[in-house]
């Protein structure tokens, strides 16, 4: 039977400390209240998840920018195939310029690939 020393309620009265204690959980990354107060009571090693929110978004927009080079890339492999296929002058003169307007678009996306990453570099 359960003595009445085994249930603990804790009461945190300064505002301050409360907001600190939720800040100190939510980064504890511990599963519940109950893990995280164990934890700190019994001395067991805290452990800290910070999520960088300028890494997040450069990360977001990195895809992005990756699934457009990907789409690009399978248009360009797309007309050159085609180009093996056609011999008639006319036919492989458009699809060359297939060929240059996909490349000036990959090299937009790359130059804005490099912006960003030394935009985020410049801001760690």
């Amino acid at each position: 039977m359960p003595d009445k020393w085994d249930d603990w309620h804790v009461r945190l009265p300064d505002p301050k400390d409360q907001i600190r204690v939720i800040d100190l959980y939510h980064k504890s990354g511990s599963m519940s209240k109950s893990e995280f107060v164990r934890a700190r009571l019994l001395g067991e090693h805290f452990k800290v998840i910070t999520v960088d929110k300028s890494a997040v978004e450069y990360y977001r927009k990195l895809s992005k920018l990756t699934a457009q080079v990907h789409k690009i890339g399978i248009n360009y492999n797309q007309v050159v195939r085609l180009m093996h296929l056609y011999t008639a002058e006319k036919s492989v003169k458009a699809l060359l310029q297939e060929l240059i307007l996909l490349t000036k678009e990959l090299t937009v996306l790359q130059e804005q690939t490099v912006s960003l990453t030394v935009d985020y570099r410049k801001k760690k």
